[in-house]
C-alpha cells in the first residue's frame, strides 16, 4: 500500500449540570489557572455552532481532535496515531488506544463515526464547523481503532481539516442531542466542565485524559474589553489576558509578568462587498484604491509597535497557498486619487464599516486611523461599533448593515487558504464578495488530490485576490497574551492552548 508524504510545512505524522450560575470559585487550596477571554461561547459548550477563534480558546481544554497543527503549519497525531489514503476518496485513520472521555466511554471508531455523521447531516446545517468539512460524504467503523471516511471530492489535505473537528461522546451525544451537548459537553479533554455561568465558567481536571492536566481548575472569565483584561492581570484576577492592547506591554513587564505573542494565523482586513446594490465596491479600482489609501507601514509601526509586518496578502507565511515573495500595496494617496477617477468617484463617496471592539490589540485605533487614512483622498468611513457575537453572526448568516466589515482571512485551524476562500468567495451561504474570474481555479484546487498542483492553484488564487484587491489587507493579527509571573509554564500552538501543559505556582 503506497503511502503519501507531502511538504514538510504541510503534513506530519502519517506513522506517527451546566447552564447553573457559576458557584464558589475554586478552593484557594487547588491549583488554577485563570483565563480572561473575550466572551463565552454564545452556544456554551456546541463545538461545532461557530469557527471563531474565541470559542477555541476554551474548547481545547474540553475536546479534542484527530490531529493537531504546530506553529510551524506541520500536522501532528492527536486522537489519531496515523493516517493513510487508501484511494483519493478514501482514508482510514488509526486511533490513540485506551482513551475515554470524561463520562467514561471508550474513544473509538464508533466514536469519530458518530461525530462525523452528524456534521455531514441535514440536522447540522447551521453549524459553522460542518461548512469545512462539506466535501466530507461518509464515515465507516473499520473496526475497533480504525475509521474510514470518504470525501466527495479527492482532498489531499483532509488530515489537516480534520484537526478542527472536535470529537464528543458519542452514546451520550446520541442521547441528548446538540442541545444536550451544549448544556453538558463530554469529550477526551484535560478538563470538564464543572459550571457555567454568562460571565464565568470553572472547568475541573479530568485525570482520567489520555493527556492529564497539572492543574486542578482552569477557570474562564469573559471580559470583552482589552484594558479590563489588562487591569483584571495586574490586579491578580486572572493568570493569562487574551489580546492585550500593544500599549500595555511596558506595564505588565514592569509587575513582573510577561507577554506571548500567538503565532499569526489570521490577516486582519476591512472585508468589502461586492455585491449588494449600491455598494461602491463593485469596481476594483475602487477596492485598490482603498488599499493604496490605507498607510499601513504607519499602523503597525505606531499602533502595533512593529510586531508585524503590513501583509502583502490574504495568506500568512504558514497557510498552504502563501505566495512569497509579494509586496503590500505602497501607500499612494496620489494613486489612491487616481484610481477614484479612473473610476467616476473622483469626488470621493460615504460608507457604513462595522467592527467589533476590544477583541483584538488596539483594534479602535487601526479602525480609526483607516478613517483617517481615507479620508486624505475623499471617502468618509463612518465606523459603527458591534460585538464580538455579532461579527460572528455577520459571518454566519450576512444581514450586514454597511458595504465594510472588519474581519479576516482565517486559514486556521486547518493552515490551508481554501478555507478562507469558503467563507470570502461566491460558494458562501451568506456572501459578501464574488469574483466569477477566479472561482474556477479555487474549485479546481479543493478538488485536486496532488499536493503542488493544489497548492499551486491556491497561490493563483491568493495572488488574484490580492491583485483585484477584495479586501483592504492589513496585517497579520497579533494575539498578545498577557501571562502573570505564577505561571510557570504557558505555551499554546497557534490559537490551541494546551492547557495539559500548563502550569502555576501553589
Amino acid at each position: 500500500m503506497r503511502r503519501w508524504r507531502a511538504f514538510g510545512f504541510l503534513t506530519r505524522g502519517f506513522a506517527l449540570g451546566l447552564g447553573l450560575v457559576l458557584a464558589n470559585p475554586a478552593p484557594a487550596a487547588d491549583k488554577t489557572l485563570r483565563v480572561a477571554i473575550t466572551n463565552l461561547p454564545t452556544a456554551k459548550g456546541n463545538p461545532y455552532a461557530t469557527t471563531a477563534t474565541t470559542p477555541y480558546l476554551m474548547f481545547t481544554a474540553i475536546f479534542d481532535t484527530l490531529t493537531v497543527i504546530d506553529d510551524k503549519g506541520e500536522v501532528h497525531p492527536w486522537l489519531a496515531l496515523a493516517w493513510t489514503p487508501q484511494n483519493p476518496n478514501t482514508w482510514h485513520f488509526k486511533l490513540r488506544p485506551n482513551v475515554v472521555f470524561s463520562n467514561g466511554e471508550p474513544l473509538d471508531a464508533f466514536a469519530v463515526k458518530t461525530t462525523f455523521e452528524f456534521l455531514i447531516s441535514p440536522a447540522a446545517v447551521a453549524q459553522s464547523v460542518a461548512r469545512d468539512i462539506d466535501f466530507i460524504s461518509g464515515a465507516r467503523v473499520i473496526d475497533p481503532l480504525t475509521v474510514e471516511i470518504i470525501t466527495k471530492t479527492p482532498n489531499i489535505l483532509l488530515p489537516r481539516y480534520v484537526s478542527g473537528i472536535n470529537i464528543v461522546a458519542p452514546k451520550h451525544f446520541l442521547k441528548v442531542g446538540l442541545e444536550g451537548i451544549a448544556q453538558e459537553p463530554i469529550g477526551t479533554g484535560p478538563f470538564k466542565p464543572q459550571s457555567w455561568g454568562a460571565e464565568k465558567a470553572l472547568l475541573a481536571a479530568n485525570r482520567t485524559s489520555w493527556r492529564p492536566p497539572k492543574l486542578d481548575y482552569v477557570e474562564i472569565l469573559a471580559l470583552p474589553d482589552a484594558t479590563t483584561r489588562m487591569q483584571a492581570i495586574a490586579t491578580k484576577r486572572v493568570d493569562i489576558a487574551t489580546n492585550i492592547n500593544i500599549d500595555d506591554v511596558p506595564a505588565l513587564e514592569a509587575a513582573g509578568n510577561r507577554f506571548h505573542t500567538r503565532n499569526p494565523t489570521r490577516i486582519s482586513v476591512m472585508a468589502m462587498d461586492n455585491i449588494k446594490d449600491g455598494t461602491p465596491f463593485k469596481d476594483m479600482r475602487v477596492r485598490q484604491a482603498m488599499n493604496y489609501a490605507v498607510n499601513r507601514e504607519a499602523i503597525v509601526k505606531g499602533l502595533l509597535a512593529g510586531m508585524v509586518e503590513p501583509a502583502t496578502q490574504p495568506a500568512v507565511p504558514v497557510a498552504v497557498g502563501y505566495v512569497p515573495g509579494l509586496q503590500p500595496y505602497p501607500y499612494d494617496p496620489a494613486k489612491a486619487k487616481a484610481l477614484l477617477k479612473e473610476a467616476g468617484v473622483e469626488n470621493g463617496f460615504s460608507f457604513l464599516a462595522e467592527m467589533p471592539t476590544g477583541a483584538l490589540a488596539n483594534d479602535t485605533a487601526v479602525a480609526q486611523q483607516i478613517a483617517t487614512d481615507l479620508a486624505v483622498v475623499g471617502i468618509k468611513m463612518e465606523i459603527r461599533t458591534i460585538t464580538f457575537p455579532q461579527l460572528v453572526k455577520y459571518m454566519t448568516v450576512g444581514d450586514w448593515k454597511g458595504y465594510a466589515l472588519m474581519t479576516d482571512f482565517a486559514s486556521a485551524p486547518a493552515l490551508d487558504m481554501m478555507r478562507a476562500f469558503n467563507r470570502h468567495s461566491c460558494h458562501w451561504p451568506a456572501p459578501w464578495y464574488c469574483d466569477r474570474e477566479i472561482q474556477p481555479a479555487i474549485d479546481a484546487a479543493e478538488r485536486s488530490f496532488d499536493l503542488a498542483e493544489r497548492n499551486a492553484l491556491t497561490q493563483k488564487a491568493v495572488q488574484h485576490y490580492r491583485d483585484t484587491a477584495s479586501s483592504i489587507f492589513l496585517y497579520p493579527i497579533v494575539s498578545l497574551d498577557g501571562v502573570a509571573a505564577r505561571v510557570t509554564h504557558w505555551q499554546p500552538w497557534n490559537d490551541n492552548f494546551m492547557y495539559h501543559t500548563a502550569d502555576v505556582k501553589d
